[in-house]
């Protein structure tokens, strides 16, 4: 898989552009985390981040950048998100239709007036960290980049029950695992006005519900399969019995 393509998808019922996906990197435990960048000037296979994107990575996972001045009347002032621990699945349109694991979220600009959203104009990037087993001592890991581009963003706005404007985002999750327990997700707001802003870090124990189903209904399709194939197959001694009840786990 060429870590470094890119994947449209709709919004909720249909495909994100722009996301970037990104191989495990090890960070320390701040948030955000600090990483190893290289900065390649051509493509590097080993780099983790592509050329053009590692500088508004690096900014985000180092928190680079971020406004510190007092907003202005109608200029953003905080970020806020609200994450969705469910695992869903969307068609993937590069794989032929394929349905993906990711993730919803819903983000906002809040300005001086606390009450309504700012409408939002600018780029986002999300990076999403696998926490440790509890008592293991070890280390977040980033196990996944998101970058979603200014005019991509601009699609994704909605007026909603806040009384404005805010994005609402499928993030496919190409390292998406069921053994997946506990994640912290960060956003960030690159505004096209310079405003630069940060969401604070939430931590998410995963639903993986729609994943266990869909395998329950695969496999009890295959068991239903394999018995209408067993019934019309014929035996040596003649047909084979019809089984009163299927053997199911």
């Amino acid at each position: 898989m060429d870590l470094r393509r890119f994947c449209p998808f709709i919004l909720c019922i249909g495909f994100l552009t722009g996301c970037v996906h990104q191989p495990k990197i090890k960070k320390p435990s701040e948030a955000p985390p600090q990483p190893v960048v290289q900065a390649a000037a051509v493509a590097d296979p080993n780099d983790p981040l592509p050329p053009g994107l590692t500088p508004k990575f690096t900014a985000f996972l180092t928190s680079q950048g971020l406004s510190s001045t007092p907003a202005k009347e109608g200029e953003a002032a905080r970020l806020t998100v609200a994450w969705n621990n469910k695992i869903i699945f969307a068609p993937d349109p590069v794989h032929g239709g394929e349905p993906v694991p990711g993730f919803i979220a819903k983000m906002w600009l809040f300005g001086t007036d606390e009450a309504i959203p700012v409408t939002p104009d600018g780029e986002i990037l999300i990076g999403m960290w696998e926490n440790p087993p509890k008592g293991t001592g070890g280390q977040p890991t980033l196990i996944e980049l998101w970058h979603i581009d200014r005019e991509t963003a601009k699609k994704f706005r909605k007026h909603d029950f806040m009384g404005g404007q805010g994005y609402t985002l499928f993030l496919p999750c190409s390292k998406y695992h069921v053994d997946l327990k506990q994640v912290n997700m960060i956003a960030r707001y690159n505004g096209a006005d310079g405003r630069c802003l940060v969401s604070s870090p939430e931590t998410l124990t995963i639903d993986h519900s729609a994943t266990l189903q869909r395998a329950a209904e695969k496999l009890g399709m295959s068991r239903t399969e394999g018995l209408k194939s067993d019934v019309s197959t014929p035996s040596p001694v003649g047909p084979l019995p019809i089984p009163m009840k299927a053997d199911h786990p």
